[in-house]
């Protein structure tokens, strides 16, 4: 292993884990619908963003995709697409990619990725306007499903337990072979396990350090060349009153040290 590894995954048990989380109690978030709020900020990034709320989809855009939704998804999914609470509990702190994303590698039924582009991105035009998001005058393209945040009308909700995660902050070695995720960033919701590549992965070594110390659950392998490093961690968010954890899928280095930060002894 080198002195440095970018990003060197560390995943084990992803499965397990993953099947375990489904068997958690839903978080109800809110997406009822009023006027169109202020510009929201991406917690990964601070940076402003679009987000579902600023009509990125047409009207007759949408009605394509409620066609094609009925032609190739109604038999499966006869009450039609999530919504309302359901979808945000879901997909709220993400961003659209990651719902066509899903979209295409999951339909149509026995031929997933069939469609073209444009069709998917119709049928996701048709899943915003059942959730009442606005529509707007320009549409909505695969180009741009990236940059477009899910989020409910008050702005980013904090992740919400049992979620999966990705944190940045410094890795320290705490009591009992225990390890520790200091000074780290806002938990930002992901629909990957692995360690974050391209903008993902852009968004994290971009990340502020952050207030918030998270004991990390399961690490395997142990970390210890990552010690003392700027980390991205991802996994499954536990909140509880005696200190949060996160049941680790992944951790991959972001830089070798925490800005001179002292690392106390294990």
């Amino acid at each position: 292993m080198t002195e440095h590894p970018r990003s060197e995954a560390r995943t084990g048990s992803i499965q397990m884990r993953v099947t375990c989380v489904m068997v958690t109690v839903a978080v109800s978030l809110t997406s009822g619908v009023s006027a169109r709020p202020r510009q929201a900020q991406d917690p990964s990034t601070n940076t402003g963003r679009r987000t579902v709320w600023d009509g990125v989809y047409t009207e007759a855009q949408a009605a394509r995709g409620r066609t094609r939704y009925q032609a190739i998804c109604s038999s499966c999914h006869q009450d039609g697409p999530r919504r309302d609470e359901a979808f945000m509990r879901d997909w709220s702190g993400t961003d659209v990619e990651s719902l066509f994303r899903r979209i295409k590698a999951s339909m149509p039924p026995g031929a997933p990725s069939s469609l073209s582009d444009a069709e998917y991105v119709d049928i996701v035009a048709y899943m915003l306007r059942v959730n009442t998001f606005p529509a707007g005058r320009d549409e909505l393209s695969a180009d741009a499903v990236g940059s477009i945040r899910i989020e409910g009308k008050n702005g980013p909700e904090p992740a919400p337990n049992f979620a999966l995660v990705r944190v940045v902050g410094c890795l320290i070695a705490g009591a009992d072979t225990a390890w520790v995720l200091a000074d780290a960033s806002e938990p930002v919701r992901t629909k990957n396990p692995a360690a974050s590549r391209d903008e993902e992965l852009k968004g994290s070594e971009e990340a502020a350090s952050g207030t918030h110390t998270f004991r990390l659950l399961n690490v395997y392998p142990r970390p210890d060349p990552y010690r003392g490093h700027k980390v991205e961690a991802k996994g499954f968010l536990i909140r509880d009153p005696g200190g949060d954890r996160i049941n680790v899928t992944a951790v991959q280095s972001l830089a070798p040290d925490c800005r001179g930060r002292p690392q106390p002894l294990p």
